[in-house]
């Protein structure tokens, strides 16, 4: 049975994302793999440090190193800077389009000293998971941590279910982005170009 096909239900739903007709159900699985991926990684990494530093636990310390370093792969394209373009991955991008009748808003404001107004801003809300959802994670983490033999209180769960909650959002909000309805192949391809998505393979 496939875990977090729930989750992945409530993420579509809250950014509204667009799938190909037909393809909601291989969409789901394909997510929900990526997803246990994602938290078995994580986990992961955190048990081999705890290991390689001779503890039985993992520590929040621990935890906040692999935070650290996963979650500013994401805020960088989140807050803009190196993100690619949908062009790059074989969809074509409606803003340079002949029809797309956006109004110039680089326009000049002598009047009130404004040479350039601000560009963006704002950005998506961040996705937060059910209790029931919750409760699944916990479990998962729970039996990774088991498998590593070690301990983990509740506390860094937390933290653990907090870096999951902020790459899942960072891999739904550029699926949001595409300019065509999801599918397995646009799953695929932006997950295996993109580096800022490696801990989701």
């Amino acid at each position: 049975m496939n875990k977090f096909l729930n989750t992945i239900n409530s993420i579509i739903k809250y950014y509204n994302i667009n799938i190909d007709n037909g393809k909601t159900s291989a969409v789901y699985i394909l997510l929900a793999k990526h997803i246990e991926i994602l938290v078995f990684n994580i986990v992961s990494i955190a048990a081999i440090i705890s290991l390689l530093n001779n503890s039985s636990h993992i520590n929040k310390d621990c935890v906040k190193l692999v935070k650290s370093y996963i979650n500013n792969k994401c805020d960088r394209q989140i807050k803009g800077g190196t993100s690619l373009p949908s062009d790059y991955f074989g969809v074509s991008n409606p803003a340079y389009s002949e029809n797309n009748l956006t109004p110039d808003i680089l326009n000049i404001d002598f009047s009130s000293g404004i040479l350039r107004p601000q560009i963006g801003g704002g950005g998506y809300k961040k996705y937060k998971l059910t209790k029931n959802d919750e409760k699944e994670f916990i479990t998962v983490i729970n039996s990774i941590v088991k498998y590593y033999n070690l301990k983990i209180s509740s506390d860094v769960i937390k933290i653990i279910i907090e870096i999951i909650t902020e790459n899942m959002g960072c891999l739904f909000i550029n699926l949001k982005l595409a300019s065509k309805p999801l599918n397995i192949d646009l799953i695929k391809k932006m997950i295996k170009l993109n580096k800022k998505f490696d801990i989701f393979k």
